[in-house]
């Protein structure tokens, strides 16, 4: 059993690590200083040493409760503004050293190599810490494993936010809404999977979705922004282009992105606004009541999501899908019914609809908000994909 926890625990630590590494060491993604990469890896494990420190320190002063069913608000404020802002600022602070140190000989897709690689170093050894406290379970390194993933992909923002400003200020607009955005999603993150019982572990899945998402997006931007840099590597991609096995359809680029979101000539109208929240919010409630009448029919037992026990998987799973492909269906719907011109006006609906969700889980079941929150930036995200293939289709 000893052997399994220790074999278990290694994979835990060993595959993001792995999986960095497969992706930074490819073509363009390649540093241009892998020591540094090294160093700033290093560099965010020993910044993890005065977090951890100053955490536990706090922890046996305040005494939030780390693992159990129901809210607490003491370990909500913990996470978010103690932890998180303490975690993320570390992550900076080790990120910065390789990036001043080589002002001038670094390319942008060099600061998210700082940023990612010092996020890495830093989730590394804190996984590790924390497994070595941990009794023998499956759930232990898996948390460890999707937050260690998911904090890496966070770190993306801000670096991407580094590299893209000429002058490399850490702070501006830009850098600072990535960073701020960061922590936060590191709070959620952090809070659902070791803050609540096994079942909750699954609401880590959307963050990482969406932070990876985001992350493939900035990088390739910044790959591009870097072009010029490499003018021979970009004239064979040109020339000879490859394409992508396990992903034949690319993500599309922040200008894309930004050309959807734009106002049309037609002005934005607040009567497909309101109709199309009440649409999404129909759709929601049918695809709601469909899985569990299908639940019903396959056995699960929805009343085991309110005690979080191991057997709430399934039933939560199912309860998710359903709730995030109604988003995806009704940005199609809206995207249609109004011969909309961009996704401005059913984004605009579909956030409305997700913060009226939230408010209304607030007053009827405030143990599920968090995960409501961990949701929301998927499924603002298969909205905006749904009007997007709509306006594709008309």
């Amino acid at each position: 059993m000893l052997a399994l926890q220790i074999l278990l625990g290694l994979l835990a630590l060993s595959a993001p690590v792995a999986l960095y590494v497969g992706f930074a060491s490819r073509d363009a993604r390649r540093p241009s200083s892998p020591r540094s990469v090294v160093a700033t890896f290093a560099l965010g494990m020993l910044a993890c040493v005065p977090a951890e420190l100053c955490e536990r320190a706090l922890t046996g002063l305040l005494g939030p409760r780390k693992v159990g069913v129901g809210i607490d608000l003491a370990a909500l404020v913990y996470a978010y503004l103690v932890a998180a802002p303490l975690e993320e600022g570390l992550k900076v602070a080790a990120a910065t050293p390789a990036f001043r140190l080589r002002v001038g000989q670094h390319r942008p897709i060099d600061a998210i190599a700082y940023a990612t690689a010092a996020a890495l170093g830093f989730m590394t050894l804190k996984s590790g810490l924390f497994l070595i406290g941990q009794p023998f379970s499956l759930i232990a390194p898996a948390r460890t494993a999707l937050t260690t993933l998911t904090a890496t992909c966070l770190a993306t923002w801000w670096g991407f936010a580094l590299g893209r400003d000429k002058q490399g200020r850490m702070g501006g607009g830009w850098f600072n809404g990535a960073w701020v955005s960061a922590a936060g999603g590191n709070a959620i993150a952090h809070h659902v999977a070791f803050a609540r019982g096994p079942a909750s572990v699954l609401a880590t899945l959307p963050i990482l979705v969406v932070a990876g998402v985001i992350a493939w997006v900035a990088v390739r931007d910044v790959l591009q922004r870097g072009a010029d840099h490499v003018k021979i590597e970009a004239r064979e991609r040109e020339h000879a282009p490859k394409k992508s096995r396990l992903l034949p359809l690319a993500p599309p680029s922040l200008r894309a992105m930004r050309e959807a979101l734009k106002r049309s000539e037609r002005p934005i109208s607040l009567f497909w606004i309101v109709l199309g929240m009440l649409v999404t919010t129909g759709v929601i409630t049918a695809m709601l009541v469909g899985a569990v009448l299908l639940g019903r029919r396959l056995g699960f037992e929805f009343a085991a999501i309110d005690r979080d026990a191991s057997n709430a998987i399934a039933p939560l799973l199912l309860l998710a899908s359903a709730a995030l492909l109604s988003f995806l269906f009704a940005g199609w719907i809206v995207a249609r019914a109004s011969a909309a011109r961009s996704v401005l006006e059913p984004a605009i609906s579909a956030l409305l609809a997700i913060g009226g969700a939230i408010v209304l889980l607030g007053l009827a079941a405030p143990v599920a908000v968090v995960i409501a929150l961990a949701c929301a930036p998927l499924a603002f995200g298969l909205a905006c994909l749904g009007a997007w293939l709509g306006l594709s289709d008309a």
